[in-house]
């Protein structure tokens, strides 16, 4: 088998030769040789069998970003020294980021919130809402009620970004819950609610708790896409993220009949394998857009950490060194570019501490950039050469 390097290397030379050319590019990012109908707002189409961004200005476009820039410049930038280098001044230290991602060759901002406004209009971005009270599955969705202030709810948050052309699309802000933890809520519901009759026809009928869920999701979904519709109309209905093979595939099937794009997440945890942060799982994928239909696909978030020394064994697997780890993080964003339906990934995180890294303590990061915003320079060369295969690999694709 030829080794994926060597395969994305070949990618860049034939896309050269047919005059693809990654750095003309509109102001979206959008690259100008392929070209299709410019309608202002960002939308998807499949050219030559491969699925596309198509920027407000009717060119092709792949999104590479990274994610919680604006969490670590609103909670984190001065203890870790980045506004320090800034003399104290936002501004100059947003500049130091978005410098710094262009040289990384992100294309792209973040998907997943908080997000910095100094992205917002500069880069696209996917814009996030959360369900009332935040709730990722406590709510009844055969209430009338209940469905009538998510509406409300969404469409009052789609004003807030809904004439913002870098908007690449909508998604919910966090993982949703597709598991017994929900089918645990209807049971729990009163004789009389809506949710509780619903589930006991299910049962009745000898129908599996994954069939009921699936079920919840096409009562769902068609609202949240109403309501997004209605409150931002011009933008992609995303939906809410997934882990990969985190939900059943009734729910993923009914999923994929109402969004325009359909998000997914890198992270799965195997007591049989290392962290799979960085291995690529294309059987996991390719299954995914399989139950969707013929739609696109964007990889919302997905980690690669790294230990700040040496490998070091923890209870979810082995946590390479710096170097190592950016090889294989290379490897795995060039095979998800492969994929004809994977428009997107976004990466967390670009700087700055997450909650799931108190696995490691100080002894690893899932980071591009060190604390203080300053890059760590093999892993950025690495990370560049491989974005930029990423891109030719896919934008070849779209261009014979």
């Amino acid at each position: 088998m030829i080794d994926r390097l060597v395969f994305a290397a070949l990618l860049v030379t034939a896309s050269s030769a047919v005059g693809l050319d990654l750095a003309d590019v509109d102001r979206y990012g959008g690259v100008k040789a392929i070209e299709s109908e410019a309608t202002g707002w960002f939308r998807v189409e499949k050219i030559n069998g491969r699925w596309l961004f198509i920027t407000p200005e009717g060119h092709g476009y792949l999104a590479l970003g990274a994610n919680h820039v604006g969490k670590y410049l609103d909670q984190q930038a001065e203890a870790m020294g980045l506004l320090a280098r800034a003399r104290g001044s936002r501004e100059e230290a947003a500049s130091y980021l978005l410098k710094a991602m262009a040289d990384l060759g992100l294309n792209a901002g973040e998907a997943y919130a908080p997000i910095a406004p100094e992205i917002m209009k500069t880069r696209p971005w996917v814009a996030n809402i959360d369900f009332p009270g935040r709730s990722k599955f406590a709510f009844d969705v055969f209430d009338q009620t209940t469905l009538e202030e998510i509406h409300d709810s969404f469409v009052e948050q789609c004003q807030d970004f809904q004439d913002n052309r870098f908007v690449l699309g909508v998604a919910c802000a966090d993982l949703p819950v597709w598991d017994q933890r929900r089918i645990e809520f209807y049971e729990k519901l009163p004789e009389s609610a809506p949710g509780k009759r619903e589930l006991m026809r299910f049962r009745e009928e000898g129908k599996s708790d994954d069939e009921f869920l699936g079920h919840v999701a096409a009562k769902l979904y068609p609202a949240l896409r109403k309501a997004v519709k209605e409150g931002a109309p011009n933008h992609l209905f995303f939906g809410e993220r997934f882990r990969l093979r985190g939900a059943p595939d009734e729910v993923i099937a009914a999923v994929g009949r109402h969004v325009d794009v359909f998000p997914t997440q890198a992270l799965i945890l195997s007591p049989q394998r290392p962290p799979e942060w960085q291995l690529f799982q294309a059987e996991g994928y390719d299954h995914e857009a399989s139950l969707i239909g013929d739609k696109p696909m964007v990889v919302i978030d997905w980690a690669a950490p790294f230990s700040l020394s040496e490998t070091f064994d923890t209870e979810r697997g082995q946590i390479r060194d710096e170097i190592t780890a950016a090889k294989e993080a290379a490897d795995w964003i060039i095979a998800s570019m492969e994929r004809p339906y994977m428009i997107g990934v976004f990466k967390c995180q670009l700087i700055g501490l997450h909650g799931n890294d108190r696995w490691f303590g100080d002894r690893a990061r899932r980071t591009y950039l060190q604390d203080d915003g300053r890059p760590f320079p093999l892993r950025t060369r690495i990370t560049r050469e491989a974005h930029e295969k990423a891109l030719m690999a896919g934008y070849s694709m779209a261009v014979k």
